[in-house]
C-alpha cells in the first residue's frame, strides 16, 4: 500500500492493484466563499491525479464531497458511501449523473478487489457522517475525516476490525465559534484557548481508542484568505505540529508512532514517511496566510464574487413569510430532539427584519416577526446571506463554518447544543427549493 496524502482529508491511496481516491476538494472556495486549500501547493485535480478506480466519499460537507469537485471526476467512477437518513448525499450523486454509486450499511465490510476491503465507520451519536477503514497488502488504514469518535467507539473498530496500522485523525474543529461570538478581548483568549483544548483531545481520544502503529494529524488544511478574516486563522484551532506536540506522551504510553505529513507526502509500510517537501515556505501562522492571501489577491476576490450571493432587495413582507415557512419545516423536522429545549431565540437580517423563536419544555416552540430583547442567543447575518439559505443552495453550515454568523449572547447564557444541532442538522435543500418557487424575486 502507497498512501499520498493531498491535503485536508483527501487520501490517494494505491493498493492490490488498484487505487482509491478518498474526500476530495478540488474546487474552492467552499462555505460560503470562505474556506480556501492551505498550503498551496499541492492543487490536484482530475487532470493531474490518475483516474481512481474508486471514490470513496464519507459525508456530504463540500471540502469533501463538492459539487464542483465531483464535476471534475468522471461519472462511472464507482463511487461508494454510507446512505444517510436525509438523502442529501445520494441527491448530490444523482444530480452530478453518477452512474455507480454503491451504498454500503454501517460496519458492512466489501472487497472491492482480491485482497481489498473497505468498511463505513457510522458517528456513535448520530451525526451525519462516517470514517473508512481501508485494509490492503497486509495493512490497516483508518481515515477519519470529520468524524471524531469517543475512545470507547474508537476501541470498537478495533474489536470488530483489528488492530490499525495508521490512523489519519482529526485533529481541529471548525465553526464560527468562538470568533463569531461577541466578547471582551479575555474573553476571546478563552474561548479560544478552550477550543484548541477540544480539538487537540480529539487527537488523543484517536489514539488512545484505536492504538494505532503510526498516527498522522489532518484534515485541517484550509485557510481564510478574505480581507478582514486572516486574524482567525489558527486562533481558535491548533496547528499539526502543536497536535504531535500535545499528544507525545499519550502516543508514548500506547505504543503509537506520531508522524508528521504534509500535503504531498507519501507513506507505505516499507519507507515509513517520505517527505516531498512541496509545502516549503508556507507555515501555519497568520503572516504566511495574509502572505497567501496578497498572492492570490484576485483570485480570491474573483471566487468569493462567484460563491456568495450578491444582496438582494427583498421586500419584508416576502421574507418574512419565507423565514416562517423555513422555521416550520426546521422545527418539526428537529422536533424530537426540542423537547428539552428552554431557550429563547434571536434572527436578525441586517436592516431587513427580525425573529424571536422561544422554547419551553413541553410547549410547541413559538416563532414572533421580532425581537423580544430577552433573548439568550442573536444570530446576525447580511440579509442576502440569509435569503440564500432559506431560498437557495446555502445552509446554515455555510454561514456557521464559513465564520460568516455573528452572535450575541445573554450575559450568563449557556451553549445551547440541541438549538445549534437544529440549525446545523436541518437538511434544507428540499424546502429552500420549495420555497424559492413559492416567493419568487423579479430577476435584477
Amino acid at each position: 500500500m502507497i498512501v499520498t496524502w493531498l491535503g485536508h482529508a483527501q487520501l490517494f491511496i494505491n493498493a492490490a492493484g488498484k487505487t482509491l481516491l478518498l474526500d476530495p476538494w478540488f474546487a474552492e472556495p467552499v462555505f460560503g466563499g470562505a474556506w480556501f486549500r492551505y498550503p498551496p501547493p499541492p492543487y490536484p485535480t482530475s487532470s493531474t491525479l490518475p483516474p481512481p478506480s474508486f471514490l470513496l466519499l464519507s459525508h456530504i460537507h463540500p471540502d469533501h464531497s463538492g459539487p464542483g469537485t465531483l464535476a471534475q471526476l468522471s461519472r462511472d467512477t464507482p463511487t461508494l458511501a454510507m446512505p444517510f437518513p436525509s438523502g442529501a448525499l445520494a441527491r448530490r450523486l444523482k444530480r452530478a449523473a453518477y452512474t455507480d454509486v454503491r451504498w454500503l450499511a454501517p460496519w458492512e465490510t466489501k472487497e472491492l478487489a482480491p485482497g481489498l476491503a473497505v468498511t463505513f465507520v457510522p458517528h456513535d451519536r448520530g451525526w451525519e457522517v462516517s470514517s473508512i477503514v481501508v485494509e490492503a497488502d497486509g495493512v490497516r488504514l483508518y481515515h477519519g475525516n470529520d468524524n471524531p469518535l469517543s475512545v470507547e467507539a474508537y476501541r470498537e473498530i478495533v474489536k470488530r476490525l483489528g488492530p490499525i496500522d495508521i490512523a489519519f485523525l482529526p485533529y481541529a474543529g471548525a465553526s464560527s465559534y468562538p470568533t463569531g461570538f461577541g466578547g471582551d478581548p479575555a474573553t476571546m483568549k478563552e474561548r479560544c484557548e478552550k477550543k484548541k483544548k477540544e480539538g487537540l483531545q480529539r487527537f488523543e481520544e484517536g489514539i488512545v481508542g484505536l492504538e494505532p502503529e503510526e498516527a498522522v494529524p489532518f484534515a485541517s488544511s484550509w485557510a481564510l484568505l478574505e480581507e478582514g478574516e486572516i486574524e482567525k486563522n489558527f486562533v481558535d484551532r491548533p496547528t499539526a505540529a502543536e497536535a504531535l506536540a500535545a499528544s507525545m506522551l499519550v502516543a508514548h504510553d500506547h505504543g503509537t508512532h506520531l508522524l508528521h505529513l504534509e500535503p504531498g507526502d507519501q507513506w507505505s509500510p516499507d519507507t515509513g514517511g517520505i517527505n516531498k517537501g512541496l509545502t516549503a515556505g508556507w507555515s501555519n501562522d497568520v503572516e504566511s496566510v495574509r502572505r497567501y492571501a496578497a498572492q492570490e489577491k484576485d483570485r480570491v476576490t474573483k471566487a468569493i464574487a462567484a460563491a456568495r450571493r450578491p444582496s438582494r432587495a427583498v421586500p419584508a413582507a416576502t421574507l418574512d413569510s419565507a423565514v416562517r415557512a423555513y422555521f416550520a419545516d426546521m422545527i418539526a423536522a428537529a422536533r424530537p430532539t426540542l423537547g428539552a429545549l428552554e431557550m429563547n431565540a434571536g434572527f436578525q437580517a441586517e436592516n431587513a427584519g427580525a425573529w424571536s423563536l422561544r422554547f419551553a419544555p413541553g410547549e410547541e416552540p413559538k416563532l414572533e416577526s421580532k425581537l423580544r430583547g430577552d433573548e439568550d442567543e442573536t444570530l446576525t447575518l447580511p440579509a442576502g446571506e440569509l435569503w440564500a439559505i432559506v431560498t437557495g443552495p446555502a445552509n446554515w453550515e455555510d454561514v456557521w463554518y464559513g465564520y460568516r454568523l455573528h452572535v450575541r449572547k445573554r450575559e450568563g447564557a449557556g451553549y445551547y447544543r440541541a438549538f445549534w444541532e437544529m440549525l446545523l442538522n436541518f437538511d434544507d435543500e428540499q424546502t429552500s427549493e420549495r420555497l424559492a418557487a413559492r416567493f419568487p424575486l423579479p430577476i435584477e
